[in-house]
């Protein structure tokens, strides 16, 4: 197509990314059900649910309590929350690795009498220092309770679709989802709580499970993906071909673009942190008399990051300090460190968004003007 010769077209074409992937270690055994427990309270401010038989350390729990009315449910020491939604009731899941000693029982805090049941699943197998693939939570007012999709990144995750339901109940009669694995299905007068699980062979999206209560009322369900410890990796990976615009007539201009990056730090043991580094070719244009903008066009001026998909992320701890000039010449030089994640920071699923503004003289030629990206992950802080 003709370039308008009163504009400069740009883009990035071919961003490169590597990485440095964790190194292999011992087979892992797939995830497998440990144990099972479940609790149900009427009139205390508690839920106490007991350990799980067969639970030894290093494994991962994984607890759904489900309350009457709106207010918190405060976890015991070492649990984390995973998902928690509010609607006219209350549905908090968390996540506990185990330890060398671990007590008989736990109890969460309703913070004033009221109605809870719950339940408590423990998983062999799974990676203990990022436990969460993905997570997701829906709720209604009526109706079968509805476990919505979650896309998984690792293949051999176990899919847990938990419903906590209001209502007069006089038993458990809740009917699992199809092809699902029923762990605990518990009631009282007031709620009733169910969780089954099922093997997702495959990286994507899981089924919706819709499990069957004897009795509708207002309902919560959640759906959380465990990380099997098999899929241990440092990765980076990225879908971007960004590209920007400037009007030359508009004088000397700085038009941004954004390159949306997939990080996974899924190591087990201690954190070890990792770095970015990125370099570039000039951007220039093709044909017999090619034109370049500045070595020093390109500067980073922000490292936006997000957990993605309801995973279980530690945010990372970033030393770097913007805006920071992106190394560029007509064959890419040394690389620079542009965003990292200190010890201890960092592990989880990130999407990670550099935003960088490209300096476009308003004296530059009319064309169209390419340049490669270099990214590299490597561990470290």
């Amino acid at each position: 197509m003709p370039i308008n010769t009163r504009w400069i077209a740009a883009c990035v074409l071919g961003v490169a990314v590597g990485w440095l992937a964790a190194a292999a270690g011992p087979a892992q055994a797939a995830i497998s059900e440990v144990g099972a427990s479940s609790g149900s309270n009427v009139s205390t401010s508690s839920e106490t649910i007991n350990k799980p038989g067969g639970v030894t350390s290093g494994e991962v729990l994984v607890a759904t309590i489900t309350a009457a009315g709106t207010g918190a449910i405060t976890p015991p020491s070492g649990w984390t929350v995973i998902r928690d939604t509010t609607t006219t009731l209350r549905q908090t899941s968390f996540y506990h690795v185990t330890g060398s000693s671990e007590p008989s029982s736990w109890a969460w805090t309703l913070g004033s009498v009221r109605a809870a049941t719950g339940g408590i699943v423990a998983y062999s197998g799974v990676s203990t220092s990022v436990p969460i693939d993905a997570s997701a939570t829906g709720s209604g007012t009526s109706g079968n309770p509805t476990a919505p999709s979650v896309t998984t990144n690792f293949a051999g995750d176990t899919v847990i679709a938990a419903v906590g339901i209001t209502g007069s109940w006089v038993s458990n009669l809740v009917t699992p989802a199809v092809s699902t694995t029923e762990r605990y299905d518990v009631s009282n007068t007031s709620t009733e709580s169910e969780g089954a699980d099922f093997s997702q062979a495959t990286v994507g999206a899981t089924t919706v499970r819709t499990p069957v209560p004897a009795t509708t009322g207002a309902w919560i369900a959640s759906t959380i993906a465990l990380d099997p410890a098999s899929a241990a990796t440092l990765s980076l990976s990225t879908t971007a071909a960004p590209t920007f615009s400037a009007s030359l007539p508009a004088g000397d201009q700085t038009p941004t673009y954004t390159l949306p990056l997939t990080i996974q730090d899924t190591r087990t043991g201690s954190a070890a942190g990792w770095n970015l580094t990125i370099t570039s070719t000039q951007f220039t244009t093709g044909g017999g008399q090619p034109r370049t903008l500045a070595t020093t066009a390109s500067r980073a001026t922000a490292v936006a990051s997000v957990c993605a998909g309801g995973a279980s992320c530690v945010t990372p701890t970033n030393s770097v300090t913007y805006p920071l000039t992106v190394p560029a010449g007509g064959t890419a030089p040394s690389a620079l460190k542009f965003a990292s994640a200190a010890t201890g920071t960092g592990t989880g699923i990130f999407t990670l968004t550099p935003t960088i503004g490209v300096s476009v003289p308003a004296n530059s030629y009319a064309g169209t003007y390419t340049s490669t990206v270099t990214i590299a992950l490597v561990s470290g802080p």
